[in-house]
């Protein structure tokens, strides 16, 4: 550095009026408290919501197809899973806590009699650690209440995580010690980039409703003069209440304006694009959160995808995991699944289906007909009495009354004679 800097850098110290940061961006901020985001918690209430549209039972599979069983000891479990709990309750924890933490969530039952439902526990991700020895789980060490669990006990717990793609093997860490690998985290910088971008629109509000200016004097000012003039002007010009307030200064003070529009350094459009990949990380359309071309019918083709693309698979893995856990209590040829027919984004306009199912009119009965429209739709239509046969068009008559012998010629020569 030239004596020349030395002097200019030293004259100017206490003159800055600009602070500067130089920490790198890092996307663990995000992620730290990532349940107090709105471009993570947004979508993920979406999901949630949608979810509990979905019922679930102890189901026998018969010939007319699975069939409820109404007295299942397990049944209570899809009301309360423990005395604190419910169903509904216990699918927020469950997709939250998955989606959000690399070490997953711990399911824990607990059995008593026999002929009583279990009470079924899921723990936080931050209250449990999962030792492993070789290939298998050797203890599960729950921190609060502190306990260890090990040897016959572990098979009244199942854990639950997304892969780590670090690990040696399948679920195995060179360490010891499991840990998945939240899928969230992988796009948490879009996350990120959305908490910066709309912070600083949030700040542009608090400060005129754009960056600001330069406040200039001939004379010199001290360090607690700036602060002080600073402090007046923000006090009455800052702050959305103030924005488009007239300026007014004086003693020899000039105003230069450094300010850009958010829109030309495309914080707006960066928010909105990075809020839409944020949602699109936990298997929810742009369209559900504003997001995309979010017009009435994007929109609702993006309800029944939201239930294709990330609702159905859900419960799959949901019903294999409650059937595995609880396994002890289905041992006749019962197991639990879900039913989607209270899920109205996934039925058709009933105008839709009518106009979609008419070529398929006189290939099926009217009675079969009418059944395939109930399916689809709102409408309860029951069989008709004589509503086994087949119209066909040209005055919607039965097919057998088409392909009957024509008897109305002997009948008129019956008649003559």
């Amino acid at each position: 550095m030239s004596i020349k800097e030395i002097v200019r850098n030293w004259f100017f110290k206490d003159c800055s009026v600009m602070i500067g940061s130089s920490k790198s961006f890092d996307s663990s901020e995000y992620m730290a408290n990532i349940t107090e985001q709105a471009a993570f918690m947004l979508p993920i209430t979406k999901k949630i919501n949608a979810c509990k549209n979905i019922t679930m039972a102890v189901y026998k599979q018969e010939k007319e197809g699975k069939k409820i069983v109404e007295k299942h000891t397990l049944n209570g479990l899809f009301n309360m899973i423990n005395p604190n709990t419910s169903f509904q309750d216990f699918l927020d924890y469950l997709i939250v806590w998955m989606e959000s933490s690399d070490n997953g969530v711990l399911l824990e039952v607990i059995k008593g009699i026999p002929s009583l439902k279990p009470d079924l526990y899921i723990h936080s991700p931050k209250n449990f650690t999962i030792y492993f020895e070789g290939r298998r789980i050797r203890e599960i060490r729950i921190h609060n209440p502190a306990m260890s669990i090990t040897g016959d006990e572990l098979k009244n717990y199942m854990w639950i995580r997304s892969p780590n793609y670090e690990n040696i093997m399948d679920s195995v860490n060179s360490s010891g010690i499991g840990r998945g690998y939240s899928k969230h985290n992988a796009t948490s910088i879009f996350g990120a980039y959305s908490w910066r971008a709309w912070l600083w629109n949030w700040n542009l509000a608090k400060n005129l409703g754009k960056p600001g200016g330069i406040l200039q004097t001939e004379g010199a000012v001290d360090k607690e003069d700036r602060e002080e003039i600073r402090a007046k002007y923000s006090a009455h010009y800052a702050g959305s209440e103030n924005a488009g307030s007239p300026l007014v200064i004086g003693s020899g003070l000039k105003y230069q304006d450094t300010s850009r529009a958010p829109i030309d350094a495309d914080w707006s459009v960066a928010e909105q694009k990075a809020h839409e990949r944020a949602a699109l990380a936990v298997d929810v359309p742009a369209e559900l959160v504003g997001g995309g071309e979010s017009t009435y019918q994007n929109r609702k083709q993006a309800k029944k995808e939201l239930y294709r693309e990330a609702v159905i698979p859900f419960f799959n893995n949901l019903k294999n995991w409650l059937n595995y856990l609880l396994a002890d209590y289905l041992k006749a040829g019962e197991f639990i699944d879900y039913d989607i027919t209270g899920a109205d984004e996934l039925k058709e306009d009933i105008g839709e289906v009518i106009t979609k199912l008419e070529p398929l009119k006189n290939r099926v009965t009217v009675n079969e007909y009418r059944r395939i429209i109930s399916s689809l739709t709102d409408l309860s239509l029951g069989d008709l009495a004589d509503g086994d046969v087949i119209l066909v068009s040209g005055g919607d008559v039965p097919l057998d009354e088409v392909i009957a012998e024509d008897t109305s010629q002997a009948e008129r020569e019956g008649d003559i004679e």
